[in-house]
Parts: C-alpha cells; sequence; structure tokens
C-alpha cells in the first residue's frame, strides 16, 4: 500500500521547471556610446542628455579607463569653479569599473550590483566594451519574469 502511495505521488507530482540561464549579453545594451576621456564634461552631458543615458564607458586608445555617471556629472557641475567646457571626463570619472564578460550570468551580476550599489556593469569582450548591463536592464528583465508569472 505505502509503495502504490508513493508511485502516485511521484505520478502527481510535477516535474521542476526547468529556467534558462540568462547571460549578460542577452539583456544588455548593445554597442553603447562611450566618450574620450580627454573630452570636456560639457560634451559629455549633452551626449547624455541627447541620447538618455546614465552611464558613459570612458576610453583611451579605444580602452576602457573609466565611467561617467550622470551623478557623477550633476556633483561636479554643482560644485563652485568647476566650468564643464573646460574640465575634462578625466577629472570627473571613477576609475574603478565593474566589468564583466558577455557570458556572465545575470544572477551573478545582478547579486554583485545589489550588493555594491553598482548603476551598471560594463561588458567587455577582449579589450573592446561591448555593452552595458544598467539597473534599468535589471528591472525591465524584473519586470517580464513577473508578467510572465501572472
Amino acid at each position: 500500500m505505502v509503495a502504490m502511495l508513493s508511485k502516485a505521488k511521484a505520478r502527481a507530482a510535477k516535474p521542476p521547471v526547468q529556467r534558462e540561464v540568462l547571460r549578460v549579453k542577452q539583456c544588455m545594451t548593445l554597442a553603447p556610446h562611450s566618450i574620450g576621456k580627454d573630452q570636456p564634461l560639457a560634451v559629455a552631458h549633452r551626449l547624455m542628455r541627447q541620447h538618455e543615458l546614465r552611464h558613459l564607458p570612458v576610453l583611451e586608445r579605444g580602452k576602457l579607463v573609466g565611467i561617467l555617471s550622470e551623478r557623477d556629472l550633476y556633483f561636479l557641475e554643482s560644485v563652485a569653479g568647476v566650468n564643464p567646457e573646460t574640465e575634462t571626463v578625466e577629472q570627473g570619472m571613477s576609475n574603478d569599473v565593474y566589468c564583466v564578460a558577455p557570458e556572465a550570468t545575470v544572477a551573478n551580476v545582478a547579486v554583485e550590483m545589489a550588493t555594491h550599489r553598482y548603476g551598471c556593469a560594463v561588458v567587455i569582450e577582449g579589450a573592446s566594451v561591448v555593452g552595458v548591463f544598467t539597473t534599468t536592464d535589471a528591472l525591465e528583465l524584473l519586470a517580464k519574469c513577473l508578467k510572465a508569472e501572472t
């Protein structure tokens, strides 16, 4: 009798849902805009406003050297004596950039971003910037997952 109940329970149990492991390359913003470290802050500001960006990878000779956030830019522009037309991106950028490979899992990247309060992860393939995964990208993905559940 016990063996029959176990078999019945096994048949009634649904198999676990197999979810696809999402990779950053599937959800990132492709071919992000970037800026040279020697460009004036005013150019960065115009680029961010024109393309509705909050993060700009900063390059020197095609190599990633920093990140400039909208928040950094607004802070610098509020400091007395800072002239956005003459001060360079290098003076406002952060050198500490959270970088990931396109094959990194979204779950791992999201945990790191939340833990360290990063606004984005710059996606690097070889020595090239190929994308940016932002908190907005993560929220859009979350919204899509929640809609699928309902």
